[in-house]
Parts: structure tokens; C-alpha cells; sequence
């Protein structure tokens, strides 16, 4: 079956088993593989976009501690009882803040926050791409990107940028709990 006449039914009807002959039992290995493609893509796009619907949908005005409080997440302990931020404070309000395109402020709340929610909209559009196109969305942009660093190296700069959003959001409270030294 040739590339333009596949579509997201062709997994589902095709020849009965029957019917089938070696040539025919050959494209259905290689068309099965197509399918889990297809339904791979679509399942990591759609968990991807349940979170940015989820994300979307919180509110943080008016309210005393933050978005948290929607999700019933207690109020941060380490900033309750330092004044300083955890290193997952300020993640809800900057995906919420993604979501609503106000990158500048999503970065100010959790800049770790913020590419994660950038990053998940980026799967998400690469995993519906693939449930819908049937291409390899991971193959042909994300592999050759992911390749430049080993597994190793992509934790490290995930630590390093939760370290480094860390360490900003407890300068920038240090700096607005000391503004009379600045």
C-alpha cells in the first residue's frame, strides 16, 4: 500500500488473515510497526497536552499561597520556615504562565518550570504530528538534537538547570527580603 493511501483506519481494516499471502503477511509486520508509531505518538502527545490543559486551567489570582492551592499541594515548608524557595517553587505558576504565552513571567516565577512547559508543548505538537502524519516525529528532529549528549550529560543539565532556577529564585528573594541593603 503506498504511502499516500495509508491513514489512521488502514491499522484497523486491512485483508482478512485468510485472505493473506506471504507478500501481504510481510507489509502487515512492516504496517503493524507503523501502527505502534502512530499510537505512541498519539498517547505521549495526548498525556502531553492533558498536562498543558491541566496547567491552563489554574488560576492564581486571588489566592493566598499560589495555583498550588487548586491542587491541594501544601504550602512550600523549607520557604514557610526560611523565607527561601525550594527548588519546585514557582514550577506551577510558570507553567500556567507558559500556557498563557507570558514567558517572561514564567520565567521569573521557575525558569526550570518554564522549559519544561515549553518542552512539553513541543512533544506534544511532535507526538500529534506523528499520530496524524505517520512519520517519525523522534527520528527525524529529536534524536539527531538529543544525540549531541549521552543520557549522562542531559540528567546533569537538567540538575544544573533546577540548581541554577534554584539559586535565582533564592537571590531574587534575598533581594526582596534586603532591598534596604541594595
Amino acid at each position: 500500500m503506498p504511502d499516500s493511501e495509508r491513514s489512521i483506519l488502514s491499522c484497523v481494516t486491512g485483508p482478512k488473515p485468510a485472505e493473506q499471502t506471504v507478500e501481504d503477511n510481510q507489509l502487515a509486520v512492516r504496517e503493524g510497526g507503523w501502527c505502534r508509531l502512530r499510537f505512541t505518538g498519539a498517547l505521549v502527545g495526548l498525556s502531553c497536552v492533558a498536562l498543558l490543559v491541566a496547567a491552563w486551567h489554574l488560576q492564581s489570582e486571588g489566592l493566598p499561597f499560589g495555583a498550588e492551592t487548586q491542587l491541594s499541594l501544601p504550602v512550600c515548608a523549607l520557604r514557610e520556615r526560611t523565607g527561601y524557595p525550594c527548588p519546585t517553587c514557582g514550577m506551577t505558576k510558570a507553567w500556567e504562565q507558559a500556557v498563557r504565552g507570558n514567558l517572561v513571567e514564567a520565567f521569573r516565577a521557575n525558569m526550570a518550570g518554564a522549559v519544561l512547559a515549553v518542552g512539553c508543548g513541543l512533544v506534544a505538537l511532535g507526538g500529534l504530528g506523528t499520530a496524524v502524519g505517520g512519520r517519525s516525529f523522534y527520528s527525524r528532529i529529536v534524536r539527531p538534537v538529543v544525540g549531541v549528549l549521552r543520557p549522562r550529560q542531559w540528567l546533569y543539565a537538567g540538575l544544573g538547570l533546577i540548581v541554577l532556577a534554584w539559586w535565582w529564585n533564592a537571590l531574587l528573594a534575598f533581594v526582596k527580603e534586603h532591598e534596604s541593603l541594595f
